[in-house]
């Protein structure tokens, strides 16, 4: 398992230890989803967009599934569902520029299947103002908010693409380091308990776009 799936290791070395006095199934996180980021350059060289592609757990694909087929909805009703909760928490993206944070228009180009029996979203977020990269670094992070899943890029590639990108376009991922304070926080949250919005973020990569 690579470099960027550290802490997935080391909360599931933890949430072994934690078994042993039956909090194991209580740790944040329950579920994971491996994340695909293709950002797209228009021809003068500037950030249009980024495609974001979701591929959720096999328990929690299950769940999405399972509730479709009870209630007689379409997947295309999951991903509506998915996309206006996100929506609140800008749709787990944080996106910084020039000292300030990208403002992003409504998710375009949506769609919704199954990959290897786990459901996978994607969806492109237009940027409002296009992205100048040669004038400041961009750097991102994806978070659900609470830490209740845990999003990483995926392992298996390329994970971030940039799309007619300048010959002079670079990324570099960064892979979170929380203490381990932090960690055992996490993992000491009940499943129907919160560690508020702000804990996700600390466990996020964060990817730095260059343009020299």
């Amino acid at each position: 398992m690579g470099v960027r799936h550290y802490h997935r290791c080391g909360m599931a070395g933890l949430m072994l230890l934690l078994l042993l006095g039956n909090s194991a199934p209580q740790a944040h996180p329950h579920h994971w989803i491996d994340v695909f980021a293709e950002w797209q350059f228009n021809p003068k060289g500037l950030i249009s967009g980024v495609k974001l592609r979701w591929l959720f757990d096999d328990y929690y694909s299950v769940l999405l599934t399972d509730d479709a087929a009870a209630t007689g909805e379409e997947l295309q009703a999951i991903l509506n569902q998915i996309l206006s909760n996100t929506s609140k928490h800008h749709y787990f993206i944080r996106i910084e520029h020039e000292g300030g944070e990208a403002k992003l228009g409504t998710p375009e180009q949506t769609r919704i299947g199954m990959r290897d029996h786990r459901i996978e979203i994607e969806f492109r977020l237009p940027m409002t103002v296009p992205l100048d990269p040669t004038k400041s670094d961009i750097v991102y992070r994806v978070a659900e908010p609470t830490y209740f899943v845990e999003m990483l890029h995926a392992e298996e590639g390329p994970a971030i693409v940039l799309k007619d990108a300048p010959p002079a376009c670079r990324y570099h991922l960064e892979a979170p380091r929380p203490d381990a304070a932090l960690v055992a926080y996490a993992a000491s949250l009940g499943i129907n308990e919160s560690g508020g919005d702000d804990l996700g973020i600390q466990f996020s990569e964060t990817v730095t776009i260059r343009c020299e």
